[in-house]
């Protein structure tokens, strides 16, 4: 089986990183992400234990929104609980509200990059047990 790895992002003070992305990856090194976006990925990562058993299967479909990339993450439990999430590349940071976690159908996020989508999916696929994606 093949398993898309990535080192856990460092945890740095949000002045040390660059303002307008969620995860600051230099070439070839270990990403990191700043306290304030880490707290958001923490509530979100949360909300989705809240929601759905392990282990958890993670479905993800790459598709366009408009002229937006996007990928829709498709979250299955044991108990056939889903849930699912929507992340866009939009090119500012948006993560979702109280409201949007007890009401809502589907979970925005959006991103500003595609980098940034990519380790948006890992951190979902690392919480929901890295079951893969399929």
């Amino acid at each position: 089986m093949k398993k898309l790895t990535m080192t856990p992002p460092r945890v740095l003070p949000d002045k040390a990183l660059i303002a307008y992305v969620i995860f600051t990856v230099p070439p070839q090194g270990t990403a990191s992400i700043g306290q304030s976006d880490r707290q958001s990925l923490e509530q979100l990562q949360g909300e989705i234990l809240n929601r759905l058993e392990q282990p958890v299967l993670l479905s993800a479909y790459p598709h366009r929104v408009g002229r937006r990339s996007c990928v829709a993450v498709h979250l299955a439990d044991v108990h056939d609980k889903t849930l699912d999430i929507l992340i866009t590349v939009t090119g500012n940071t948006l993560w979702p509200g109280e409201a949007e976690f007890r009401t809502g159908l589907r979970w925005n996020i959006c991103v500003p990059d595609a980098t940034d989508m990519l380790w948006m999916l890992k951190e979902i696929d690392r919480v929901t047990g890295g079951q893969g994606c399929n």
